[in-house]
């Protein structure tokens, strides 16, 4: 009885924090911060060796949705899931990992909002606009948008700061300028580091 309690407890965790190994997720080994990665839907996913981006960005929700069953680690968010505010990993205090993705938050009040209804905040877009609905530019990888807002069901992602918060603060009045272009998420090759 008490084993059967103790393992349906273990079974409702939703998360843990997250401090483990990010694994590639084609070939399910070890990465670090210096391997090749993919942005896909506002993340970043390191690759073990050059022929994995190949292989993930060919069919990349078959890998995340493989991850989410196994619990395994394989990319991390670029942005706060709650705020949506464009993360610096350098600076997260507060992270955990919820169905193979690592996700930092901007503070600690978000990652409570987050703990609350996983589920809610994890949803990847279905649709998404890397044109910035304020000015119209087109943000050639999600780690240059400076943050994104949800709204009916599209992550609508902004160039610069001035036009994420004028896309915060009247949502409606920016997308009505009909800037922005609405497509399916793309997998996109992560810039080299400096």
């Amino acid at each position: 009885m008490i084993l059967t309690t103790l393992l349906a407890a273990v079974a409702m965790v939703p998360a843990t924090s997250g401090d483990g190994p990010i694994k590639c997720a084609v070939m399910h080994s070890p990465t670090n911060e210096k391997s090749v990665a993919i942005e896909y839907a506002g993340n970043k996913y390191p690759m073990c060796c050059g022929g994995c981006p190949a292989a993930f960005s060919k069919e990349p929700k078959k890998f995340i949705e493989t991850a989410a069953k196994s619990g395994e680690t394989i990319g991390e968010t670029m942005f706060c899931p709650v705020s949506g505010e464009k993360l610096d990993w350098s600076k997260v205090k507060a992270s955990m990992d919820y169905k193979g993705m690592r996700y930092g938050f901007c503070c600690d009040s978000c990652k409570g909002t987050f703990e609350k209804d996983p589920a809610k905040y994890a949803k990847a877009p279905v649709k998404e606009s890397l044109v910035c609905p304020g000015s119209g530019e087109t943000i050639k990888a999600y780690s240059e948008a400076a943050g994104f807002v949800d709204n009916g069901g599209v992550r609508y992602y902004t160039c610069c700061p001035d036009c994420f918060e004028k896309l915060r603060k009247d949502t409606a009045k920016v997308l009505g300028e009909g800037k922005a272009k609405v497509t399916a998420p793309v997998a996109i090759a992560a810039p080299k580091k400096g």
